[in-house]
Protein backbone atom coordinates (compact mmCIF):
# COMPACT_ATOMS: atom_id res chain seq x y z
CA UNK A 1 0.00 0.00 0.00
CA UNK A 2 1.30 3.47 -0.97
CA UNK A 3 2.22 5.76 1.93
CA UNK A 4 -0.15 8.69 2.31
CA UNK A 5 2.69 11.17 1.76
CA UNK A 6 3.21 9.91 -1.78
CA UNK A 7 -0.01 11.62 -2.91
CA UNK A 8 1.72 14.95 -2.36
CA UNK A 9 3.59 14.35 -5.62
CA UNK A 10 0.32 14.02 -7.48
CA UNK A 11 -1.20 17.40 -6.63
CA UNK A 12 1.21 19.65 -8.59
CA UNK A 13 1.02 17.32 -11.58
CA UNK A 14 -2.77 17.30 -11.56
CA UNK A 15 -2.82 21.07 -11.38
CA UNK A 16 -0.43 21.43 -14.30
CA UNK A 17 -2.30 19.05 -16.58
CA UNK A 18 -5.72 20.51 -15.86
CA UNK A 19 -4.31 23.96 -16.59
CA UNK A 20 -3.12 22.76 -20.01
CA UNK A 21 -6.55 21.38 -20.82
CA UNK A 22 -8.28 24.70 -20.20
CA UNK A 23 -9.07 27.01 -23.11
CA UNK A 24 -6.71 29.96 -23.45
CA UNK A 25 -8.10 33.24 -22.19
CA UNK A 26 -8.77 35.97 -24.73
CA UNK A 27 -7.62 38.50 -25.63
CA UNK A 28 -4.11 37.10 -25.92
CA UNK A 29 -1.43 38.98 -23.93
CA UNK A 30 0.15 41.87 -25.84
CA UNK A 31 3.43 43.57 -24.95
CA UNK A 32 4.97 46.67 -26.53
CA UNK A 33 8.40 46.01 -28.05
CA UNK A 34 9.15 49.39 -29.63
CA UNK A 35 7.24 52.44 -30.80
CA UNK A 36 8.43 54.80 -33.52
CA UNK A 37 7.77 58.55 -33.52
CA UNK A 38 4.57 59.71 -35.24
CA UNK A 39 3.68 59.65 -38.06
CA UNK A 40 5.70 56.51 -38.86
CA UNK A 41 3.54 54.01 -40.77
CA UNK A 42 5.11 50.55 -40.70
CA UNK A 43 3.99 48.29 -43.53
CA UNK A 44 5.75 44.93 -43.26
CA UNK A 45 7.74 42.78 -40.87
CA UNK A 46 10.40 40.11 -41.29
CA UNK A 47 11.97 38.16 -38.41
CA UNK A 48 15.44 36.88 -39.28
CA UNK A 49 16.74 33.51 -38.04
CA UNK A 50 18.89 35.35 -35.46
CA UNK A 51 15.77 36.95 -33.98
CA UNK A 52 16.34 40.45 -35.37
CA UNK A 53 13.18 42.10 -36.69
CA UNK A 54 13.18 44.21 -39.84
CA UNK A 55 10.32 46.54 -40.74
CA UNK A 56 9.65 48.84 -43.68
CA UNK A 57 7.80 52.15 -43.78
CA UNK A 58 5.46 53.69 -46.33
CA UNK A 59 5.05 57.03 -44.55
CA UNK A 60 6.43 59.67 -44.18
CA UNK A 61 9.27 58.11 -46.21
CA UNK A 62 10.72 54.80 -47.34
CA UNK A 63 12.89 53.49 -44.53
CA UNK A 64 14.08 50.18 -43.14
CA UNK A 65 14.52 49.72 -39.40
CA UNK A 66 15.82 46.82 -37.36
CA UNK A 67 15.00 45.82 -33.80
CA UNK A 68 17.33 43.51 -31.91
CA UNK A 69 16.61 41.83 -28.58
CA UNK A 70 12.87 41.90 -29.16
CA UNK A 71 12.37 39.03 -26.72
CA UNK A 72 14.33 40.79 -23.95
CA UNK A 73 13.53 43.63 -21.58
CA UNK A 74 15.86 45.96 -23.50
CA UNK A 75 15.10 45.81 -27.24
CA UNK A 76 17.11 48.16 -29.43
CA UNK A 77 15.78 49.83 -32.59
CA UNK A 78 18.10 51.14 -35.30
CA UNK A 79 17.61 52.93 -38.59
CA UNK A 80 19.16 50.82 -41.36
CA UNK A 81 18.51 53.22 -44.23
CA UNK A 82 16.19 55.97 -45.47
CA UNK A 83 15.82 56.21 -49.24
CA UNK A 84 15.87 59.31 -51.41
CA UNK A 85 15.15 57.48 -54.68
CA UNK A 86 11.78 56.10 -53.57
CA UNK A 87 9.15 57.13 -51.05
CA UNK A 88 7.64 53.76 -50.09
CA UNK A 89 9.07 50.37 -49.04
CA UNK A 90 6.25 47.87 -48.90
CA UNK A 91 7.46 44.34 -48.11
CA UNK A 92 10.67 42.55 -47.13
CA UNK A 93 12.13 39.03 -47.02
CA UNK A 94 15.55 37.28 -47.03
CA UNK A 95 17.02 35.74 -50.19
CA UNK A 96 20.29 34.49 -48.71
CA UNK A 97 21.84 34.79 -45.26
CA UNK A 98 22.35 38.49 -44.61
CA UNK A 99 20.78 39.67 -47.87
CA UNK A 100 17.29 41.15 -47.68
CA UNK A 101 15.07 41.79 -50.69
CA UNK A 102 12.33 44.37 -50.46
CA UNK A 103 9.83 46.11 -52.71
CA UNK A 104 10.20 49.83 -53.25
CA UNK A 105 8.73 52.54 -55.45
CA UNK A 106 6.80 55.77 -55.37
CA UNK A 107 3.25 56.59 -54.37
CA UNK A 108 1.14 59.72 -54.71
CA UNK A 109 -0.61 58.98 -51.41
CA UNK A 110 -0.69 56.00 -49.05
CA UNK A 111 -1.83 52.98 -51.02
CA UNK A 112 -1.83 54.74 -54.40
CA UNK A 113 1.29 53.65 -56.27
CA UNK A 114 2.74 55.42 -59.29
CA UNK A 115 2.75 53.02 -62.22
CA UNK A 116 6.16 51.85 -63.40
CA UNK A 117 8.17 53.02 -60.37
CA UNK A 118 8.31 49.76 -58.40
CA UNK A 119 10.78 46.92 -58.35
CA UNK A 120 12.87 44.62 -56.18
CA UNK A 121 15.69 46.15 -54.15
CA UNK A 122 18.37 44.40 -52.09
CA UNK A 123 20.14 45.42 -48.94
CA UNK A 124 23.26 43.44 -48.01
CA UNK A 125 23.85 43.37 -44.26
CA UNK A 126 27.05 41.30 -44.36
CA UNK A 127 29.48 44.26 -44.31
CA UNK A 128 28.16 45.08 -40.82
CA UNK A 129 30.03 42.06 -39.45
CA UNK A 130 33.29 43.90 -40.21
CA UNK A 131 32.12 47.30 -39.01
CA UNK A 132 30.94 48.51 -42.40
CA UNK A 133 27.60 49.79 -43.64
CA UNK A 134 24.99 47.77 -45.52
CA UNK A 135 25.20 47.99 -49.30
CA UNK A 136 22.10 48.66 -51.38
CA UNK A 137 21.27 47.95 -55.00
CA UNK A 138 18.25 48.20 -57.23
CA UNK A 139 18.14 44.53 -58.20
CA UNK A 140 15.20 44.23 -60.60
CA UNK A 141 13.23 47.21 -61.95
CA UNK A 142 9.75 46.20 -63.12
CA UNK A 143 8.71 49.12 -65.35
CA UNK A 144 5.44 47.53 -66.48
CA UNK A 145 4.30 46.88 -62.90
CA UNK A 146 1.93 48.74 -60.64
CA UNK A 147 1.79 48.89 -56.83
CA UNK A 148 3.83 45.94 -55.50
CA UNK A 149 2.89 44.92 -52.00
CA UNK A 150 4.06 41.40 -51.09
CA UNK A 151 7.29 39.43 -51.54
CA UNK A 152 8.20 35.84 -50.66
CA UNK A 153 11.31 33.81 -51.46
CA UNK A 154 10.84 30.36 -52.96
CA UNK A 155 11.85 27.82 -50.29
CA UNK A 156 14.08 25.73 -52.62
CA UNK A 157 15.60 28.66 -54.54
CA UNK A 158 15.34 31.75 -52.31
CA UNK A 159 17.10 34.06 -54.76
CA UNK A 160 13.88 33.82 -56.77
CA UNK A 161 10.91 35.61 -55.24
CA UNK A 162 7.18 35.84 -55.85
CA UNK A 163 5.88 39.40 -55.89
CA UNK A 164 2.25 40.53 -55.71
CA UNK A 165 1.04 43.47 -57.79
CA UNK A 166 -2.00 44.95 -56.10
CA UNK A 167 -2.83 47.33 -58.93
CA UNK A 168 -2.72 44.75 -61.74
CA UNK A 169 -4.00 41.80 -59.70
CA UNK A 170 -1.25 39.26 -60.36
CA UNK A 171 1.89 37.58 -59.03
CA UNK A 172 5.30 37.95 -60.66
CA UNK A 173 8.16 35.48 -60.46
CA UNK A 174 11.40 37.47 -60.13
CA UNK A 175 14.96 36.15 -60.33
CA UNK A 176 17.07 38.56 -58.27
CA UNK A 177 20.32 37.18 -59.72
CA UNK A 178 19.53 37.45 -63.44
CA UNK A 179 17.03 40.32 -63.25
CA UNK A 180 14.44 38.38 -65.25
CA UNK A 181 10.79 38.41 -64.29
CA UNK A 182 7.50 37.08 -65.63
CA UNK A 183 3.87 36.74 -64.62
CA UNK A 184 3.53 33.50 -62.65
CA UNK A 185 -0.13 33.60 -61.55
CA UNK A 186 -2.99 35.86 -62.54
CA UNK A 187 -6.61 35.68 -61.36
CA UNK A 188 -8.97 38.62 -61.55
CA UNK A 189 -11.55 37.23 -59.10
CA UNK A 190 -9.17 36.66 -56.20
CA UNK A 191 -6.36 39.12 -57.01
CA UNK A 192 -8.10 42.00 -58.73
CA UNK A 193 -9.55 44.98 -56.91
CA UNK A 194 -13.33 45.28 -56.53
CA UNK A 195 -14.97 48.03 -58.59
CA UNK A 196 -16.30 49.78 -55.49
CA UNK A 197 -12.96 50.31 -53.71
CA UNK A 198 -11.70 53.79 -52.89
CA UNK A 199 -8.25 52.91 -54.26
CA UNK A 200 -7.34 50.30 -56.93
CA UNK A 201 -6.03 47.83 -54.37
CA UNK A 202 -6.46 44.06 -54.85
CA UNK A 203 -4.05 41.31 -53.79
CA UNK A 204 -1.91 42.46 -50.89
CA UNK A 205 0.41 40.25 -48.85
CA UNK A 206 1.41 36.70 -49.82
CA UNK A 207 2.96 33.73 -48.02
CA UNK A 208 4.30 30.32 -49.07
CA UNK A 209 3.41 27.53 -46.66
CA UNK A 210 3.50 23.74 -47.01
CA UNK A 211 3.30 23.74 -50.80
CA UNK A 212 0.67 26.47 -51.11
CA UNK A 213 0.78 30.13 -51.97
CA UNK A 214 -1.55 32.11 -49.71
CA UNK A 215 -2.59 35.71 -50.29
CA UNK A 216 -4.99 38.33 -49.04
CA UNK A 217 -7.38 40.50 -50.97
CA UNK A 218 -7.66 43.39 -48.56
CA UNK A 219 -10.96 45.03 -49.50
CA UNK A 220 -12.63 41.63 -49.81
CA UNK A 221 -11.25 40.77 -46.34
CA UNK A 222 -10.44 37.35 -47.74
CA UNK A 223 -7.66 34.77 -47.78
CA UNK A 224 -7.05 32.61 -50.87
CA UNK A 225 -4.58 29.88 -51.70
CA UNK A 226 -3.39 27.67 -54.56
CA UNK A 227 -1.01 24.73 -54.69
CA UNK A 228 2.26 25.70 -56.38
CA UNK A 229 5.27 23.95 -57.85
CA UNK A 230 8.75 24.36 -56.39
CA UNK A 231 9.38 26.82 -59.25
CA UNK A 232 6.57 29.13 -58.13
CA UNK A 233 3.87 28.39 -60.67
CA UNK A 234 0.37 27.12 -59.96
CA UNK A 235 0.52 23.32 -59.82
CA UNK A 236 -0.98 21.53 -62.84
CA UNK A 237 -4.73 21.26 -62.35
CA UNK A 238 -4.66 23.27 -59.12
CA UNK A 239 -7.63 25.50 -58.46
CA UNK A 240 -7.62 28.69 -56.45
CA UNK A 241 -9.45 28.20 -53.16
CA UNK A 242 -11.19 30.74 -50.96
CA UNK A 243 -9.85 29.87 -47.51
CA UNK A 244 -11.88 32.39 -45.53
CA UNK A 245 -13.87 35.56 -45.97
CA UNK A 246 -13.94 37.55 -42.75
CA UNK A 247 -16.66 39.69 -41.23
CA UNK A 248 -14.46 42.75 -41.05
CA UNK A 249 -13.79 45.91 -43.02
CA UNK A 250 -10.32 45.08 -44.28
CA UNK A 251 -7.58 42.45 -44.10
CA UNK A 252 -3.96 43.47 -44.49
CA UNK A 253 -1.13 40.93 -44.14
CA UNK A 254 -1.05 37.35 -42.84
CA UNK A 255 1.37 34.71 -41.65
CA UNK A 256 0.95 31.03 -40.74
CA UNK A 257 2.17 29.08 -37.77
CA UNK A 258 3.66 28.71 -35.30
CA UNK A 259 6.15 26.40 -37.00
CA UNK A 260 4.47 24.20 -39.58
CA UNK A 261 1.05 24.83 -38.07
CA UNK A 262 -1.74 25.84 -40.43
CA UNK A 263 -3.35 28.56 -38.34
CA UNK A 264 -3.53 31.81 -40.32
CA UNK A 265 -2.90 35.01 -38.36
CA UNK A 266 -4.17 38.19 -39.97
CA UNK A 267 -3.82 41.91 -39.25
CA UNK A 268 -7.05 43.81 -39.93
CA UNK A 269 -5.58 47.36 -39.98
CA UNK A 270 -8.83 49.35 -40.21
CA UNK A 271 -10.32 47.98 -37.00
CA UNK A 272 -7.09 47.44 -35.06
CA UNK A 273 -7.36 43.70 -34.47
CA UNK A 274 -5.54 40.39 -34.90
CA UNK A 275 -7.55 37.44 -36.20
CA UNK A 276 -6.67 33.74 -36.07
CA UNK A 277 -8.16 31.36 -38.64
CA UNK A 278 -7.68 27.74 -37.61
CA UNK A 279 -7.40 24.82 -40.03
CA UNK A 280 -11.08 24.00 -39.55
CA UNK A 281 -12.03 27.43 -40.90
CA UNK A 282 -13.03 29.04 -37.61
CA UNK A 283 -12.02 32.69 -37.26
CA UNK A 284 -11.43 34.28 -33.85
CA UNK A 285 -10.39 37.85 -33.09
CA UNK A 286 -7.69 37.23 -30.51
CA UNK A 287 -6.25 40.68 -29.76
CA UNK A 288 -7.03 44.35 -30.22
CA UNK A 289 -10.28 46.23 -30.56
CA UNK A 290 -11.82 48.81 -32.93
CA UNK A 291 -11.87 51.31 -30.02
CA UNK A 292 -8.44 50.57 -28.50
CA UNK A 293 -4.85 51.50 -29.31
CA UNK A 294 -3.42 48.08 -28.34
CA UNK A 295 -2.50 47.21 -31.93
CA UNK A 296 -3.82 50.34 -33.63
CA UNK A 297 -3.63 49.96 -37.40
CA UNK A 298 -2.29 46.39 -37.26
CA UNK A 299 -0.64 45.71 -40.63
CA UNK A 300 1.71 42.71 -40.54
CA UNK A 301 2.41 39.69 -38.28
CA UNK A 302 5.46 37.41 -38.07
CA UNK A 303 6.52 34.71 -35.62
CA UNK A 304 9.69 34.78 -33.56
CA UNK A 305 12.50 32.50 -34.67
CA UNK A 306 14.66 31.95 -31.57
CA UNK A 307 14.23 28.95 -29.24
CA UNK A 308 11.58 29.80 -26.65
CA UNK A 309 10.22 32.60 -28.82
CA UNK A 310 8.60 30.69 -31.67
CA UNK A 311 5.08 31.13 -30.27
CA UNK A 312 5.51 34.89 -29.97
CA UNK A 313 3.78 36.69 -32.80
CA UNK A 314 5.31 40.07 -33.56
CA UNK A 315 2.88 42.54 -35.13
CA UNK A 316 3.83 45.76 -36.91
CA UNK A 317 1.32 48.61 -36.98
CA UNK A 318 0.63 51.79 -38.91
CA UNK A 319 -0.54 53.71 -35.86
CA UNK A 320 -4.13 53.91 -37.19
CA UNK A 321 -2.95 56.70 -39.51
CA UNK A 322 -5.48 55.81 -42.21
CA UNK A 323 -8.32 54.85 -39.88
CA UNK A 324 -7.99 56.89 -36.65
CA UNK A 325 -9.28 55.16 -33.54
CA UNK A 326 -12.59 56.72 -32.52
CA UNK A 327 -12.23 58.96 -35.56
CA UNK A 328 -9.42 61.14 -34.18
CA UNK A 329 -6.64 59.18 -32.42
CA UNK A 330 -3.42 58.17 -34.17
CA UNK A 331 0.10 57.35 -33.00
CA UNK A 332 3.50 56.34 -34.30
CA UNK A 333 3.69 52.84 -35.70
CA UNK A 334 4.98 50.18 -33.32
CA UNK A 335 5.96 46.56 -32.92
CA UNK A 336 4.10 44.52 -30.32
CA UNK A 337 4.61 40.94 -29.15
CA UNK A 338 1.53 38.73 -28.86
CA UNK A 339 1.85 35.58 -26.75
CA UNK A 340 -0.02 32.88 -28.70
CA UNK A 341 0.93 30.02 -26.38
CA UNK A 342 -2.01 27.71 -25.81
CA UNK A 343 -4.22 29.07 -28.57
CA UNK A 344 -5.83 26.34 -30.68
CA UNK A 345 -4.00 23.15 -31.51
CA UNK A 346 -0.46 22.84 -32.80
CA UNK A 347 -1.11 21.29 -36.20
CA UNK A 348 2.55 20.28 -36.49
CA UNK A 349 1.90 17.76 -33.68
CA UNK A 350 -1.28 15.94 -34.75
CA UNK A 351 -1.10 13.50 -31.87
CA UNK A 352 -2.11 16.31 -29.54
CA UNK A 353 -5.42 16.77 -31.33
CA UNK A 354 -6.86 13.56 -29.89
CA UNK A 355 -5.50 13.92 -26.37
CA UNK A 356 -8.50 13.69 -24.02
CA UNK A 357 -9.17 16.46 -21.56
CA UNK A 358 -8.76 15.58 -17.90
CA UNK A 359 -11.41 16.85 -15.53
CA UNK A 360 -12.39 16.52 -11.90
CA UNK A 361 -15.62 17.45 -10.15
CA UNK A 362 -15.91 16.76 -6.40
CA UNK A 363 -19.63 16.10 -6.87
CA UNK A 364 -19.38 13.50 -9.66
CA UNK A 365 -15.83 12.17 -9.84
CA UNK A 366 -13.89 10.03 -7.36
CA UNK A 367 -10.12 10.41 -7.01
CA UNK A 368 -9.65 6.93 -8.49
CA UNK A 369 -11.81 7.78 -11.54
CA UNK A 370 -9.79 11.00 -11.92
CA UNK A 371 -6.45 9.16 -11.96
CA UNK A 372 -7.63 6.63 -14.50
CA UNK A 373 -8.03 9.48 -17.02
CA UNK A 374 -4.26 9.97 -17.23
CA UNK A 375 -2.40 8.46 -20.19
CA UNK A 376 -0.21 5.47 -19.19
CA UNK A 377 2.93 7.41 -20.09
CA UNK A 378 2.34 9.61 -17.02
CA UNK A 379 2.08 6.75 -14.48
CA UNK A 380 5.83 6.79 -13.80
CA UNK A 381 5.47 10.30 -12.45
CA UNK A 382 3.46 8.94 -9.51
CA UNK A 383 6.33 6.82 -8.20
CA UNK A 384 7.74 7.89 -4.86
Amino acid sequence: MRPAGSWLHVVPLLSAITTISQAVELPLPVKLVHQFPAPAYLNSIYVRPNGDIYVTTVWPDASIYSVSGANTDTPKASLVHTFDEINVATSITETEPGVLAFLGGNQSSIGVGIFGTFGVWEIDLRPQAKGGKPTIRYAVPIPDGGLMTGIQALPESPSTVLVSDSLLGLVYKVDTLTGKYEVAIRDEDSMGHPSWTVTPFGINNLRIHNGYLYWTNSYLASVYRVAITKDGYAAPGAKIELVKRLQTIYLDSICLGPGDGDTIWGATNADNRLVAITADGNATFVAGSPTEMTIAGSVAPGFGTLPGDTETLYVATGGSLLFPVNGTITEGGKIVAVNTTGFGVDESKPQEKTQPSITFSPQTTSWMEYLFQFPLKHLSLFRS
